[in-house]
């Protein structure tokens, strides 16, 4: 239950590519940059619980704010409450592939979106494991991934796909929100001056 909450709240990142369809690359960015800067001012509020517990206390009378914490909470995985969350990483992948690839952006984004919460999903239930993950979860990003970039016309959706579900197999650090994101990003620059 705990996973499909996260992934719930993961889905709202489909935000993004919508602003990039409907208001245009700058808005994107634009929205990316406060985003980004929001979540940052926040971020050392979340990881130290010593300042949270002195800012509840100030604002006590004006905020209820416990609520928030718990279901910040449950969402959080262990290894992230002791480092940068899995937003802002989502986020700045983001940036650099509206920045980078904005005939790539919509496409990539989504799979970051999509395909990652189909691998997590999918893969809790798989039965041949590799490093932590799954194949299932693998196939999942993979084939999910082939569908996104096919359906927003990204060129060579295969060689994408297969980058992003390997990215995501292997755990390349940072994070798979922002490793995912960019090795298809520097992938679609490569094969774009490439062909």
């Amino acid at each position: 239950m705990r996973e499909l909450k996260r992934k719930l709240v993961h889905f709202t990142g489909l935000v993004v590519p919508a602003i990039y369809v409907y208001f245009g690359r700058d808005f994107a960015i634009s929205f990316l940059i406060v985003v980004l800067a929001i979540f940052s001012l926040f971020e050392p509020i979340r990881l130290d619980a010593k300042l949270r517990e002195e800012i509840k206390r100030g604002i006590k009378l004006y905020v209820r704010i416990e609520d928030f914490e718990r279901v910040i909470e449950e969402i959080t995985r262990s290894h992230e409450r002791s480092r940068i969350g899995a937003h802002i990483y989502f986020v700045v992948g983001a940036l650099i592939v509206v920045w980078f690839t904005p005939d790539f952006a919509v496409g990539i984004v989504t799979v970051a979106v999509v395909s990652d919460a189909l691998a997590s999903l999918i893969g809790r239930f798989g039965r041949f494991r590799f490093r932590g993950k799954s194949l299932e979860g693998f196939l999942a990003y993979f084939v999910s991934a082939v569908l996104v970039l096919s359906h927003f016309n990204c060129p060579h959706p295969f060689v994408l796909s297969l980058v992003g579900a390997l990215v995501e197999l292997m755990g390349v650090p940072p994070d798979d929100n922002f490793s995912c994101q960019v090795a298809m990003c520097v992938t679609a620059t490569l094969l774009k001056l490439l062909t």
